[in-house]
């Protein structure tokens, strides 16, 4: 057999077992979500949807305008008995074309409640890329002379400053402290939590959603 021919051959298995191997991999994560949401006492729904939720779209959500093929699945949600509505579910978009292609995955906290009313914020860890975006925005970093930890490890941005300062009051900015390199964005009665392109193992899906959970709390507590 010609060396080209065979080598394109061995080339397409290659990719044929990659594809074949990473779909036995999201399987096996879809079903041991799905046994986590029961556990829980969570809805849960596998489907994988181009675009987010109507409710989530409306937010104006950064994250979720950035690249392209926007897509979200192994959603699973509940109602507190506060009435606040929370959901995790994997996210991803891809960005960029040909060799600098990118798809990004994560896994994102959202929680939904009436009387919430944030100031419109974004909070992600410091870095060049999103201090190169605020600048473009014209917003500057927010920080606090209280928690100098806090100031070093994230950057902090949005119009209304004096009611974003409200909300980020000692309790809030201590938390974050304590729990780095988390992103996190706000506006009225939404909120969302994520890690840049990290997904959440299955194991940990439950102390995700109570750090989400308590962020909440003390973002409420003004």
């Amino acid at each position: 057999m010609d060396p080209f021919w065979l080598f394109l051959m061995l080339f397409l298995a290659f990719v044929a077992g990659l594809l074949a191997f990473n779909a036995y991999l999201e399987k096996k994560r879809r079903e041991a979500l799905e046994q986590v949401a029961v556990r829980l006492g969570m809805q849960f729904s596998a489907q994988s949807v181009e675009g987010i939720p109507s409710r989530l779209n409306q937010s104006s959500f950064e994250l979720f305008q950035r690249g392209r093929g926007r897509r979200y699945c192994n959603w699973m949600s509940k109602r507190l008995i506060d009435g606040t509505e929370i959901a995790l579910f994997d996210y991803q978009y891809t960005s960029g074309s040909g060799k600098n292609r990118s798809t990004y995955r994560m896994s994102v906290f959202s929680a939904y409640q009436e009387d919430l009313w944030l100031p419109s914020f974004r909070l992600h860890p410091e870095n060049a890329f999103f201090h190169g975006i605020a600048k473009a925005f014209g917003m500057k970093d927010i920080n606090f002379e209280s928690h100098p930890k806090f100031s070093r490890s994230y950057l902090l941005r949005g119009q209304d400053e004096a009611q974003i300062r409200i909300r980020f009051h000692p309790g809030v900015l201590s938390f974050l402290e304590d729990h780095l390199n988390y992103a996190v964005e706000g506006s009225g009665s939404h909120l969302i939590l994520w890690r840049s392109n990290q997904r959440v193992q299955p194991e940990g899906i439950e102390n995700f959603m109570r750090l989400g959970e308590e962020l909440v709390r003390r973002l409420s507590r003004i």
